[in-house]
């Protein structure tokens, strides 16, 4: 336990190993999820596509139901031949920034630091639920909120998806589908 202090307030830091971090369902309730918004973004797709998209998104997803970044390792922007999975990862690329932020907020110096590090690489490896679950049980007595979280998520994936054009989401899914 360590207490750190920013502008004469203290705060009790449980920085413990993530290993496998059970998720709070409250906390998972509250936190969009990156499958059904590109779900969602992809909703005038045929029904069989539609399916098709589906089932790629529920095999990346971790038994907590989460799609963590893990998962999508080896896929990049504009690798077109992975299909929905590229502009999942698209969609999602500023997830660990956000999530390091939010987690570290108004921390600062080696606290800062480790706990952004720690956020990240729970949201990596088992999703950004569990990263939240995380944050929260290790800052008992920090300001998070994790409805700024959520909204912060939200708009950085509605910013992302805007930059992708009907011309890439064709393009994905003629090469994924060879």
């Amino acid at each position: 336990m360590i207490d750190v202090g920013l502008f004469g307030n203290s705060e009790r830091l449980n920085l413990i190993e993530p290993d496998t971090v059970a998720v709070i369902p409250e906390i998972a309730e509250r936190l969009p999820d990156p499958g059904s918004a590109l779900m969602d973004l992809l909703g005038w797709l045929p029904d069989d596509v539609r399916r098709a998209t589906a089932e790629e998104v529920r095999r990346v997803r971790h038994p907590n139901g989460s799609i963590p970044d893990a998962n999508l390792d080896g896929i990049r922007i504009r690798d077109y031949k992975e299909g929905p999975l590229m502009l999942l990862r698209w969609m999602t690329a500023g997830d660990s920034i956000i999530v390091g932020v939010w987690a570290s907020f108004w921390l600062r110096g080696r606290d800062s630091r480790a706990v952004r590090a720690t956020a990240q690489e729970v949201a990596h490896d088992q999703g950004i639920p569990a990263a939240a679950t995380w944050t929260i049980v290790a800052r008992p007595d920090g300001r998070l909120n994790i409805d700024s979280l959520a909204e912060q998520l939200s708009d950085s994936w509605e910013k992302y998806a805007g930059q992708i054009t009907n011309k890439d989401v064709i393009k994905a899914f003629r090469k994924w589908q060879r």
